[in-house]
């Protein structure tokens, strides 16, 4: 017993420091954007994949430099038709033109994982993934972002290619078809191995946040007052489980976000600083989302759900906190109807533009009117270290703090780089 006392006080002390945090997650970038323009992968990231004020701004307008793509890029693009054929439309097809620069990167994932009640319990798991991402755009006004996948997952190596094209009218306006962003907690840009405990809670069904989408989504973002902060929108319809439907039903999301402070979220006031300092974004981001959907499974109801919830986000100099909460609504005939809860609270400081310390602390509770049902509570503190701006190590602990799971710990040092 004395041996423990360190390791609670610590965790106690974690959970004190998380719960003074408060959260948005956001989407990647690729490295072969950084060899269209030139520069370093730490001018949209902070630590990657997580994107920093000026990364998003970049997003926004549809992968391209704000203020002005012609004057930014060193890798010009190869031109399909002439500025001529503009005047010659609907005759001639409109020109447009293709990266110029081969718009392929590679990124990796390796991993040695710890768990405390495994058989085994220490495990080399190199590689863990391997993507091959690549992304650019079309011409004016379309972009298009994709990957080809394979993942390890319990033993069996999984295979997803998501892939979307997207018009860009301008930052307040995009239409993307395909791979969409259906994730509230945008977990492929977390900056941790474990997931959002949001994004993993499941339906009785088995549908789950995090899981890819297909469909069609409008979505756009626009400055505030003076070029700074702003708001952020997304809608979109989408099958529910992938690729293909199982259900004749279409599943529905909105997500929206309101920025005060910081880096215009489609650029503009303090461009040029945030891109030569990445860890500063001084604001306050609070949103909403909503998914309405029908999740089938083979020999069982269809089960009709319904997810809502609030984010906030808070940059302030080194420090980031964010927090998501989340609830969850569902209806099968002939059984009860299930209400879950989750959130989570984060805090993460750069103790160096290299180094950044981490805490999270998680709650969740599967089915809140059932007393047989216990809330699963853990804290995850975590160390990552950017080697170089594309080589990254991850030293996480996930300690549960709940009695029924309170001897599952898991450790892992993870690694990861992109070229």
């Amino acid at each position: 017993m004395k041996g423990r006392v360190p390791f609670r006080f610590l965790t106690g002390t974690l959970i004190t420091l998380a719960i003074l945090c408060i959260a948005a997650p956001d989407a990647m970038a690729i490295p072969a954007f950084a060899r269209k323009y030139k520069t370093s992968c730490v001018t949209c990231h902070y630590g990657f994949p997580k994107l920093n004020g000026f990364g998003k701004a970049f997003r926004n307008n549809g992968y391209r430099w704000p203020g002005g793509d012609e004057n930014a890029r060193k890798e010009e693009p190869v031109s399909l038709g002439s500025e001529g054929y503009k005047k010659m439309w609907p005759k001639a097809v409109w020109p447009s033109d293709m990266p110029g620069y081969f718009p392929i990167s590679l990124h990796v994932v390796g991993r040695t994982n710890y768990t405390a009640q495994s058989d085994v319990k220490w495990e080399f798991e190199t590689p863990h993934e391997i993507e091959l991402l690549y992304g650019g755009t079309l011409g004016e006004h379309f972009s298009f972002f994709g990957e080809v996948e394979l993942e390890n997952e319990g033993g069996e190596t999984e295979i997803g290619y998501p892939v979307a094209l997207q018009y860009d009218h301008n930052p307040a306006l995009h239409i993307r078809m395909g791979f969409v962003g259906s994730d509230f907690a945008e977990s492929g840009a977390r900056f941790t191995r474990n997931h959002y405990n949001v994004a993993s809670l499941r339906t009785r069904n088995g549908w789950r946040s995090r899981d890819d989408q297909y469909g069609f989504e409008v979505w756009g973002a626009h400055n505030g007052a003076s070029d700074r902060g702003g708001f952020t929108y997304r809608f979109g319809v989408v099958n529910g489980t992938g690729l293909s439907d199982n259900n004749n039903a279409k599943d529905f999301y909105g997500r929206a976000t309101f920025k005060v402070g910081g880096l215009g979220e489609a650029g503009g006031k303090g461009e040029e600083s945030a891109a030569s300092d990445p860890l500063r974004d001084d604001s306050i981001t609070m949103g909403g989302f909503f998914y309405k959907g029908t999740a089938s499974k083979d020999g069982a109801e269809d089960e009709d759900f319904t997810v809502y919830g609030a984010d906030a986000e808070f940059w302030y100099k080194n420090l980031i906190a964010s927090g998501v909460l989340m609830q969850m609504k569902s209806e099968i005939p002939g059984t009860s109807d299930r209400t879950s809860r989750a959130f989570y609270l984060q805090g993460s400081y750069a103790i160096y533009p290299w180094l950044y310390g981490l805490v999270r602390y998680e709650w969740r509770d599967s089915d809140t009117a059932s007393d047989a049902v216990k809330p699963v509570t853990s804290v995850i503190p975590a160390l990552t270290m950017l080697a170089r701006a594309n080589i990254k190590f991850i030293l996480e602990l996930q300690k549960f703090l709940d009695d029924a799971n309170k001897d599952n710990t898991t450790f892992v040092a993870q690694m990861q780089f992109g070229l």
